[in-house]
């Protein structure tokens, strides 16, 4: 008998190798563009990247303000422009193209699906993930794909949280096991609507955190806890 059968998983950093996806993609775009690809390029682009999303979770930009920043800073670190749009287009359909998992994440969702019934809410953007997930080898595992761009809301809003429970018909949140990466949005997100949390410690970091229910720092490690 397993200690949870209802689970929502985030995707990036979590099932999906967003780090290697992200690389491979930024770099394919630059040289589809024929910009140069500097040194230092994905650290400078993380350094850009992170702060933008987390003013995107806190509603203070919009999803266009983030992809222009993004772009802009960009083009002004290669020292070299193209148009924005077209830019931000190429490189999402080339990270949509990316649906590497990370390691023992196909074999342990193997184990889970017989017996757990599992979603999915991720703040990424509908153009990568649902094609992402449409190629992926785990996409027959879960009932529901939700993603943030779609419904309106994201991570941490507890109405997410409640919708993709109304959407697997889960009465009771305390029931449910949300596992992610991101502890503000995912860990405290799911908590503060009354959900289980198991925060996946990808980056294997030392932390005071206190909020999570369980700790997991290589994926199959959640079978454990089951």
């Amino acid at each position: 008998m397993y200690k949870y059968t209802k689970l929502i998983f985030d995707a990036d950093n979590t099932l999906f190798d967003f780090d290697r996806a992200e690389e491979h993609a930024l770099i394919k775009t630059l040289k589809h563009f024929e910009m140069p690809v500097p040194e230092g390029l994905v650290e400078f682009y993380r350094g850009i990247n992170v702060p933008l999303w987390q003013q995107l979770d806190a509603k203070t930009i919009t999803i266009q303000e983030l992809k222009q920043k993004r772009a802009e800073q960009l083009f002004t670190f290669v020292g070299k422009r193209a148009d924005f749009h077209a830019f931000s287009h190429q490189y999402l359909n080339e990270l949509a193209n990316q649906p590497v998992l990370l390691p023992t994440v196909e074999a342990t969702l193997d184990q889970l699906s017989p017996h757990c019934e599992m979603a999915i809410i991720t703040n990424g953007l509908s153009q990568v993930q649902n094609t992402r997930f449409a190629q992926s080898s785990i996409q027959h595992h879960f009932k529901t794909l939700v993603i943030s761009e779609e419904v309106g809301m994201s991570k941490p809003d507890p109405e997410i949280f409640a919708h993709t429970c109304e959407l697997m018909q889960w009465s009771n949140p305390g029931e449910v096991l949300m596992v992610g990466d991101n502890y503000h949005a995912d860990i405290q997100g799911a908590a503060n609507f009354g959900m289980r949390t198991c925060w996946f410690n990808l980056r294997q970091v030392d932390h005071a955190f206190k909020e999570h229910h369980y700790e997991i720092r290589v994926f199959d490690e959640l079978l454990g806890l089951m």
